[in-house]
């Protein structure tokens, strides 16, 4: 059999994983596995850890949490590198489950084995990890502190844009979250730039959705749409239904009904094909508000009941701010006060 540089080959193979190059980290997975039996315990450990993120990025996170099983198989013999790797390879598979409680213990884990001698891109990575960990549990101000700390590592170095759009997008959504809504128009744009440098659409569709939700949120449904139509085109069906209600309720604002019609019947019809709740109750909330006046008030009130019974507090504050003005601009008090308190949880 033919002799392969491993260590060559397991840091490509890093570094493919670490910028989300799925084919790369695919061919290179079909080399190094074929040779497995030619390692010793301390680069199989290495490959067991690598081959956990490999996994992770598929979307394969059983193969990936059995990776981790093998690994600790020679966890007594560990260096203070592969500790980290371990426990952060850990985060990362509850980050991408969204269990992020439980991502953030293995991070905090994964810490105390971080060190300056790591490689900027290792500790970026770290860094941007966990800042979006904390903005999915709504804690802005950490999230916005290791997202800064991931630019300062990866902004110098032009192989890691990838990793630069990123942060920057997560930072862009920090400040959006904090109503900063400036400095998210500047981060949104500079995560806009460095995608058209990197050609990935994926991220390209997050970044044109997250610029739309901004000018939504400003009272700019007419310069939403661009964003929102250049996110729909990039045809990612993991942000789509966020995309089309967005879409639909820019377009019923800005009195083009035929189109919010349209993507109010496309995305309900996929929130139905892919039973998403949540999205169901979304769409149908937002076309009696535009459409359907009639069972406004009753279709929002079991929404809202929907979203108490899920725990989902967001969708809870920011239909019961709005029902609440509802029933207080039409002199219904009572009921104003209910949804106003609501709105406060």
């Amino acid at each position: 059999m033919e002799s392969l540089d491993i260590a060559g080959h397991l840091d490509n193979w890093s570094v493919s994983i670490r910028l989300d190059k799925k084919e790369a980290a695919h061919s290179i997975y079909e080399d190094l596995n074929k040779h497995t039996f030619d390692y010793d315990a301390e680069t199989l450990v290495t490959y067991f850890l690598l081959e956990s993120r490999y996994h992770a990025i598929r979307g394969d996170f059983k193969d990936s949490k059995q990776s981790l099983v093998k690994a600790r198989e020679f966890e007594g013999n560990f260096t203070e590198l592969q500790k980290y790797q371990l426990f952060f390879a850990e985060g990362i598979i509850y980050y991408f489950e969204k269990q992020y409680q439980d991502s953030l213990v293995s991070l905090e884990k994964a810490e105390k084995y971080l060190s300056p001698s790591m490689e900027p891109a290792e500790i970026g990575e770290f860094h941007l990890i966990k800042a979006m960990v904390y903005y999915f549990l709504d804690i802005t101000t950490l999230s916005a502190v290791h997202a800064a700390r991931a630019v300062e590592n990866f902004k110098s170095l032009e192989p890691l844009n990838f990793l630069l759009a990123r942060t920057e997008l997560v930072q862009g959504m920090n400040y959006l979250d904090m109503s900063d809504y400036e400095l998210a128009e500047e981060h949104l744009h500079r995560a806009l730039s460095t995608c058209k440098k990197i050609e990935n659409q994926s991220l390209l569709a997050s970044t044109n959705l997250n610029l739309g939700l901004l000018y939504v949120t400003r009272g700019l449904p007419a310069t939403a749409i661009r964003y929102l139509e250049d996110a729909l085109d990039g045809k990612q069906e993991r942000i789509e239904l966020n995309i089309l209600y967005l879409l639909a309720d820019s377009y019923w604002k800005t009195n083009q009904a035929t189109k919010a019609k349209q993507a109010y019947a496309e995305g309900f019809q996929k929130s139905l094909d892919n039973d998403d709740t949540k999205m169901k109750w979304e769409f149908a909330m937002l076309h009696k508000k535009y459409e359907d006046r009639h069972n406004f008030e009753s279709v929002w009130q079991e929404g809202i009941d929907y979203f108490q019974k899920v725990n989902d507090k967001f969708n809870v504050r920011l239909f019961s701010k709005e029902l609440a003005q509802y029933y207080t601009d039409s002199k219904q008090y009572e009921l104003a006060t209910k949804y106003y308190l609501l709105a406060l949880i």
